[in-house]
């Protein structure tokens, strides 16, 4: 796309390009005279076989031929790369301070308010001459944030980027305004959604720009490499910036499990909190039981790896009574199916147009890193509904992203969503609706004593304990259930019972004792109720025990409502 747009010898990833030529585009048309930039705007881009910043980039490739290209930003205030287009400006500077009064020529204001009175002016002063001039306007998201409508000063900037975007002098006559801003959420939203203000989202750089970067990352630096190994470390490199991605190159690091840890702390370090990158170490081999489940897991793992994503579903909803290993499951697969695992951590804040800037942060990562399983935990609790009150319809405005970009078949076997919970009762049905989190996979307690012998073999190999057992289910209460997290339990119990009480290797007689002792708080109203809710949320009639396949809807669903009514007496 647009090759032909740049001369020969310079040196463009395709992202770039299409950035570039969006830009150049909306700047040529005279459709508008403001374009907001935002997304991956720190990054650093390639051009004429070299990387620089994106003021850099717009200076070279899209301003190169305007007579006054400024930029501002509050901490710097009005800056030229040009001496002789910072001469124009401190002459034009005089001409404004002996009309207003001021001494601006001696100290140029860097404040937002007489910064945008004093390049309103000077953009007018261009319009008379005929001539071009463009003004690029940094950190537009800590100059006129969110939540700040009865600042007066604030009203001044949002009328003037509007006048601005709005004036058809500058449009017609090469006037313009680049603003740039990383997370439009913390933008007050006047700005924000203008309908006169073009946007443009830069995206994290794909495979082929990390790969031009390591490319020429290593000409520049004399590094011979080949071409295998920089597709390789282009691979490894997914949701990393070309910033990033260069860091990297700068350890010298070619070992693949390093790599992997370096760029999990570069993610987690740039999302403060927000996700936790998981390294998924175990395979779907070592689940024991829930049969049906991993056969469906299984089937789609390979349909990744063959690269038959069209067929796969949305998303997955795992329910289940507590302690039945949704989270253990979820992660299996995902190294099967050789993917990344993100969890949604804490992105909410009490500050106004954070949590919504904190959720476009994470989704801009989820869109560069795939193809990723996303794991929500909890997921009746953290992911709210569309009712939700009180929060100046923060929940509501959440619920809305999240569920549009689950449903976004663009992403269809990219980012694999997988709700979690004990309660899919409490979920919206927006969420698990056909076309998001579609297939409904339901763990269960063992339902009989080989379940209950193969879950505890599987822990034992898990955890590396020696298995001084043949069968485990003959030593258990028979009156009640056990979750593989009561076996995993009680045999961690038996191990640390033996290593450090007795000194001794763990024996059958430790376990027997540490069994006898052993007691789980039991809620078998709630484990009850939610088997029961499973029992009626799964897609698979397959996968329910054999001992509910009978049951009529209407007499689980009035079961389900008198448990609920006894847990609410309690």
């Amino acid at each position: 796309m647009g090759e032909n747009r740049f001369p020969p010898h310079r040196i463009f990833s395709d992202c770039c390009v299409m950035f570039l030529e969006s830009v150049r585009g909306l700047i040529e048309s005279g459709d508008t005279s403001a374009v907001m930039l935002t997304g991956n705007v720190r990054d650093v881009y390639a051009f004429d076989g070299k990387f620089g910043t994106l003021t850099e980039l717009l200076r070279s490739q899209v301003f190169s031929g305007y007579d006054t290209v400024a930029e501002y930003d509050p901490q710097g205030g009005i800056q030229f790369a040009d001496p002789k287009q910072r001469e124009n400006y401190l002459r034009a500077l005089s001409g404004y301070d002996a009309y207003h009064k001021t001494s601006y020529a001696q100290n140029p204001p860097k404040d937002p308010v007489q910064a945008f009175s004093i390049l309103d002016n000077f953009a007018r002063l261009h319009l008379i001459d005929k001539k071009s001039f463009c003004v690029i306007i940094h950190y537009l998201d800590q100059i006129i944030p969110t939540g700040l409508n009865n600042n007066n000063e604030l009203r001044y900037l949002v009328i003037a980027l509007d006048k601005w975007a709005q004036n058809l002098d500058f449009r017609r006559n090469k006037i313009r305004f680049v603003l740039i801003a990383p997370e439009v959420a913390r933008l007050e939203s006047f700005i924000a959604k203008n309908a006169f203000i073009e946007h443009v989202t830069i995206a994290r750089p794909g495979l082929e720009e990390r790969h031009n970067t390591i490319s020429i990352s290593h000409r520049i630096n004399s590094v011979a490499n080949g071409e295998e190994q920089s597709h390789k470390l282009a691979e490894l490199t997914a949701g990393l910036t070309n910033r990033q991605v260069l860091e990297i190159l700068s350890k010298k690091q070619t070992d693949e499990i390093q790599l992997r840890a370096i760029k999990k702390e570069l993610i987690s370090a740039e999302c403060r909190g927000l996700l936790e990158i998981v390294e998924p170490k175990h395979s779907l081999s070592v689940v024991a039981g829930h049969e049906k489940v991993k056969e469906i897991l299984s089937l789609t793992a390979e349909a990744i790896k063959l690269g038959k994503t069209q067929y796969l579903p949305m998303g997955f909803l795992i329910c289940g009574p507590v302690g039945t290993g949704k989270t253990f499951i979820t992660e299996c697969f995902a190294h099967d199916a050789a993917l990344p695992v993100v969890k949604f951590l804490n992105f909410r804040s009490q500050w106004q147009g954070e949590t919504e800037a904190n959720l476009e942060k994470i989704f801009n990562i989820l869109k560069s890193i795939y193809p990723v399983a996303v794991m929500i935990d909890e997921a009746d609790a953290f992911l709210g509904n569309r009712d939700a009150q009180g929060d100046s319809g923060v929940s509501m405005r959440v619920f809305a992203s999240l569920a549009a970009l689950m449903s976004d078949t663009s992403y269809r076997g990219k980012i694999i969503w997988f709700l979690m919970t004990s309660r899919p009762d409490l979920l919206p049905v927006d969420m698990k609706r056909q076309g998001r989190a579609e297939e409904h996979l339901a763990l269960f307690h063992p339902q009989s004593g080989a379940e209950v012998d193969a879950l505890y073999t599987s822990v034992c190999k898990r955890l590396k304990i020696a298995s001084p057992l043949k069968e485990l289910h003959q030593l258990l209460d028979k009156k009640r259930s056990y979750s593989g997290a009561d076996i995993e339990a009680m045999m961690t119990r038996a191990a640390l019972s033996a290593s450090v009480r007795h000194k001794t290797e763990l024996n059958a007689e430790i376990v027997k004792e540490t069994i006898t002792n052993f007691r789980s708080p039991e809620y078998p109203l709630a484990i009850e109720l939610q088997t029961l809710v499973a029992v009626r949320e799964c897609t698979h009639q397959d996968m329910v025990p054999e001992k509910y396949r009978g049951l009529a809807a209407a007499d689980i669903e009035a079961r389900i409502n008198e448990l609920l009514g006894m847990l609410r007496q309690r």
